[in-house]
């Protein structure tokens, strides 16, 4: 299949990139750090997906342009540089040049990735990959006439880790060109079924299709209200499906049946609790998710930056800006928030729906006030992929996300939702003035970026998380109970598309010193002999 020039594929395609663009990024070796050149075009698949950078090496190689599979990339997006990895003077030499005029088809791809094969037939393919190397190409992948970028993916696809703000134009770019494609589409099926030639065609623009899942008995407000404000903001702009949620169908049933029917959006309105049921529906489909926080702790918002009020919420929707981050599952349940265990479980059983709706996030304060006279600790066995601790605690959190008002998940500070990563913070006081003295620990962390750092508070990150106490302790998941532990969380890498307002660096990883009765040992220790 032919590639484009980006902007033959989308001649507005800046419009979603923030008004910014890569094409004219200064290009550096990676090796040596000496510019080279400068990206002057971007080359796209038919549906949009990023194959190559068109760089012009200018005087570094006689002003030749080249095209550069997106893989041999890493960029700095704030300083506006790409570096290129492994390919030295001599090798752009002795790749085929590139000008507008040519029509890039499978033919000149073929030439073009043997030529990439003759620079890296001589890697290893079994040593990993290093910084100052390329990825090997297959020599038999280079004669295909309809050629599957996946079987380079090291080539071809945008990673999460050195290509983070352009994959997620990437998506963006895909999607708006598949909504202007299905547009003119039903355009030309509205034309083509004038009846006579002096009949006049009305050409309706399509309207993005999104389903609203509506919690009515979320949070304090007026509910019927809080709907007619919903409706009159995104009508206009979405062919909006509400569906109710009810004692008998929850938002995950309600969220999956629109996506088997092609909403194009789902859009959750209800606490933290509804918005983590609907999620379960679209992870690791690339179907955005919209927020309308309508809860007593609208967490999963807050944390993401995304507004509280209902007005500002929908606008964040209709701007359509969105940002991939990580999901988990606990127990098999979906978690976009974090699993509670102890302390913060008893918290949130006391401070049951009656209470909350009277005093709403006071509630919570309150019951943990009451809950802080009854401290207890409980044994605990943490099983990560590398390691398993044994210690006492009182409190554990484990957290894909969480605002700074989640106190009791702040022990790492730099929450991270898109690092693919869960962050595990555990509290053991020795008594309620030592945890009242903790608890304002890890505000402080929340608010300053810096690690806690008590001896009776440790934090760790894995990418899953086991663990069991004794005696049991209850669980709470995006502020819901779910039952006692044992409790098994495993994270989703990327897997959650959130709308977001606008699209947002090296942190201490662990710290567990001090806990008492603590104990670590590697989970596979070597054998000798």
């Amino acid at each position: 299949m032919p590639l484009k020039r980006i902007k033959d594929f989308a001649p507005n395609y800046i419009e979603s990139f923030d008004g910014k663009d890569f094409i004219g990024f200064n290009v550096y070796t990676k090796k040596t750090g000496k510019k080279v050149g400068y990206i002057k075009d971007i080359l796209v698949d038919e549906m949009g997906y990023f194959r190559y950078f068109v760089v012009d090496f200018g005087l570094w190689v006689f002003n030749k342009q080249v095209m550069l599979p997106v893989g041999y990339t890493r960029i700095d997006y704030e300083a506006r540089k790409v570096f290129v990895i492994g390919v030295d003077r001599k090798q752009v030499e002795s790749l085929p040049a590139y000008n507008e005029q040519i029509d890039v088809d499978s033919e000149y791809e073929e030439n073009l990735r043997e030529a990439y094969f003759n620079i890296t037939s001589g890697i290893d393919s079994a040593v990993p990959l290093l910084e100052n190397q390329v990825p090997q190409i297959k020599q038999a992948d280079a004669g295909y006439v309809n050629y599957d970028y996946a079987q380079a993916a090291e080539l071809y696809e945008l990673s999460d880790r050195h290509h983070r703000v352009i994959k997620e134009y990437q998506y963006r770019l895909i999607a708006k060109h598949q909504l202007v494609t299905e547009n003119e589409r039903v355009e030309q099926l509205i034309v083509a079924s004038s009846t006579s030639s002096n009949q006049v065609t009305y050409k309706n623009k399509l309207t993005r299709s999104a389903c609203l899942i509506f919690n009515p008995v979320a949070g304090q407000s007026d509910s019927k209200q809080d709907l007619v404000t919903i409706k009159s903001i995104l009508e206009p702009e979405f062919d909006l499906d509400i569906r109710m949620t009810t004692p008998n169908k929850d938002a995950d049933e309600i969220a999956k049946e629109a996506v088997e029917q092609g909403a194009q959006i789902i859009i959750a309105s209800g606490g933290d609790g509804t918005l983590s049921a609907a999620a379960e529906a679209v992870v690791g489909t690339r179907i955005p998710l919209g927020v309308i926080s309508r809860g007593t702790a609208n967490a999963f918002a807050t944390a993401l930056g995304i507004p509280v009020t209902i007005p500002a919420a929908c606008q964040t929707i209709l701007g359509g800006k969105t940002r991939i981050v990580d999901a988990a599952y606990c127990n098999g349940r979906p978690m976009v928030l974090l699993a509670g265990i102890g302390f913060e479980a008893e918290t949130v059983k006391r401070a049951h729906r009656d209470v909350k709706n009277r005093f709403g996030m006071l509630a919570y304060v309150l019951a943990g006030i009451h809950e802080l006279r009854n401290l207890e600790f409980f044994e605990t066995r943490i099983e990560t992929e590398d390691k398993v601790i044994s210690l006492n605690a009182a409190a554990i959190t484990v957290a894909n996300a969480a605002p700074p008002t989640s106190v009791l998940a702040q022990g790492p500070a730099a929450l991270l939702v898109d690092d693919g990563l869960l962050d595990v913070t555990i509290v053991a006081p020795t008594n309620t003035i030592s945890a009242i003295a903790a608890a304002y620990n890890l505000l402080q962390s929340a608010y300053s970026g810096e690690v806690a750092n008590r001896p009776d508070t440790g934090f760790l990150r894995a990418r899953s998380i086991k663990i069991s106490t004794n005696p049991a302790q209850r669980v709470v998941v995006d502020g819901e109970l779910m039952g006692k532990t044992p409790i098994d969380v495993e994270c989703v890498p990327g897997g959650l598309t959130i709308i977001v307002p606008s699209l947002p660096g090296e942190c201490t990883q662990e710290k567990l010193d001090g806990l008492p009765n603590l104990r670590v040992e590697p989970k596979n220790p070597p054998t000798v002999g």
